[in-house]
């Protein structure tokens, strides 16, 4: 009687678990409701497995270096990356060298949804302060349309808020 009970409770709990999901998913605003400056045929240098279904990436780098910084959320996989790469010599293509993984809370998913919804429906190419010695990148994605983003010096605007709010997610998080 008592194991009855319990699997009673069990398959109670898990249907009451799943008819709230939709509602918690539902919660979360609209991805990229509106866009501006699409490309369809763009060259994405992210690497491989690192490109999310629907999310962004933000890329810092040098020319004095081979190394690039990255940043990437994966909005359906409720998740943000940090990874590292290295420009392979032999074949001219990016390595991840060093990557970390962790999970994002609806609300950091809402933030940056509301923050990659500002640059996916700015109309112009993103500012960015000159600089001669660094470049960014900012690339969004959904499904098969994709923005791209890039430039000398320090993205600026709506790419900068977006990029200071995953910094600061990610210092809050990967402790």
């Amino acid at each position: 009687m008592a194991v009855a009970l319990a699997a009673i409770c069990m398959v109670t709990n898990a249907l009451a678990a799943d008819a709230v999901a939709p509602a918690a998913a539902s919660a979360l605003p609209a991805y990229a409701p509106v866009k501006a400056q699409v490309c369809s045929d763009c060259k994405i240098n992210v690497p491989a497995g690192m490109i999310p279904q629907r999310g962004v990436v933000l890329s810092n780098g040098s020319f004095a270096t081979p190394v690039g910084y990255w940043e990437m959320v994966d909005i359906d996989q409720r998740k943000m990356t940090r990874f590292i790469t290295q420009l392979n010599a032999s074949t001219h293509k990016l390595d991840v060298v060093q990557s970390r993984t962790v999970p994002l809370s609806d609300g950091d998913v809402a933030a940056v949804i509301e923050l990659a919804n500002a640059v996916w429906r700015f109309p112009q190419k993103l500012p960015a302060e000159q600089a001669t010695d660094v470049v960014w990148g900012v690339d969004l994605f959904d499904g098969a349309v994709a923005r791209k983003e890039f430039g000398v010096g320090q993205v600026q605007g709506d790419g900068a808020n977006l990029k200071a709010a995953l910094a600061q997610i990610w210092q809050r998080l990967a402790r």
